[in-house]
């Protein structure tokens, strides 16, 4: 086995996003606490307990799991833990950027916000730049035998470890004795725990409601009446500018009030905004043709909104347009999941089509 340079990269995405999901949720509970309890001073005679510093304290101690324990338990809690720690400690942002600490400074929340959309993307990046070396699936197939040795190897965990020794260097003599001992392995019959079965119940019944044909069908509803509303914001900005060209006073009016204070981010949001809904139109048109690839459009134009538009949102309006965003997440999450059927399906046709000309 040739030497490997660099840091070696995980094949489970999972733990970054637990982490990126508790400190999502850490900023936005902390928010809507203090809120809901009119701001309150922990500490007396002169000191305030920032939670910065409570932010501070989970980071280190998922730093503190992480260097101590091996399990993929440790690593989960570290994650979430280290991920709530992270969001008390980015909330405070606002102290930390004026001269007179206002935690209240309006654009923390754009702040915060790109924050999170940087490090999404920089994760996301290192993620996809490159597939996973021989050396990588290897040391990530030999990261899940751990599970073999303690006896909690599920189903899910042997079929990913497959996969991985399957795009391992097949010369490596590791690999053959890893996939007969993942192979010869019963999986664990033990009972799962509390939170592992809430999470499967969620995941069965998510995926009863995506799969089915009328959610499929509300998805592209939505898009048509998204879609829809472009195309009338559209011609009523062309009507619009057709107006002022005729000289037409009322459309003069109108065109002034609209685009009174104009600045670089505004013209941002209504190019972002003509991008997103093209691509909405786009994937309405491809519908017919293709649900995998008019998904992915509406994949696109909902980025295009949470990275080019929503930044500007939080800046205008702060922390309210949260809402807005997490219903594009929904979007996102299920776009994803159905693109996700769609390829499966096709790989079932293509599967079923080898095995009739085969035979």
């Amino acid at each position: 086995m040739r030497s490997i340079r660099g840091p070696l990269r995980s094949a489970d995405a999972e733990l970054v996003d637990a982490f990126l999901v508790a400190a999502i949720s850490a900023v936005l509970l902390i928010r809507i606490y203090l809120e809901a309890t009119g701001y309150p001073k922990l500490g007396g005679n002169g000191l305030h307990v920032a939670h910065v510093l409570w932010g501070g304290l989970g980071m280190l101690v998922a730093i503190v799991l992480l260097l101590l324990f091996l399990s993929s338990t440790t690593r989960l809690v570290a994650a979430l833990v280290g991920g709530a720690g992270f969001g008390a400690f980015i909330d405070e942002l606002g102290k930390f950027v004026t001269s007179d600490n206002d935690y209240f400074f309006k654009p923390t929340a754009a702040l915060v916000y790109v924050t999170f959309v940087l490090l999404f993307l920089t994760v996301r990046q290192v993620r996809t730049f490159r597939a996973l070396s021989p050396e990588e699936n290897l040391v990530n197939a030999i990261e899940l035998s751990q599970r073999l040795v303690l006896g909690r190897l599920g189903e899910s965990d042997r079929v990913r470890a497959v996969e991985l020794l399957r795009r391992a260097d097949q010369t490596e003599p590791m690999v053959a004795a890893l996939r007969t001992r993942f192979a010869e392995a019963a999986p664990s019959t033990g009972a799962p725990s509390g939170a592992r079965r809430l999470s499967l119940a969620a995941s069965r019944r998510y995926a009863a409601i995506a799969g089915s044909r009328w959610f499929g069908r509300l998805i592209a509803a939505i898009f048509i009446l998204d879609g829809l509303g472009f195309v009338l914001t559209v011609v009523a900005g062309l009507a619009l500018v057709v107006g002022v060209l005729i000289g037409n006073a009322e459309a003069r009016a109108a065109f002034d009030e609209t685009t009174a204070g104009s600045t670089v981010p505004s013209l941002i949001q209504v190019l972002a905004g003509v991008v997103a809904g093209g691509m909405v139109v786009a994937g309405l048109v491809a519908l017919r043709r293709s649900r995998s690839r008019a998904y992915r459009l509406f994949e696109l134009a909902i980025l295009v909104d949470l990275l080019l538009v929503q930044p500007f949102s939080f800046l205008e309006s702060g922390f309210v347009a949260t809402l807005d965003v997490f219903v594009e997440l929904a979007l996102l999450a299920t776009l994803r999941y159905l693109d996700g059927q769609e390829r499966r399906l096709a790989i079932s046709h293509e599967d079923g089509l080898v095995f009739a000309s085969g035979s």
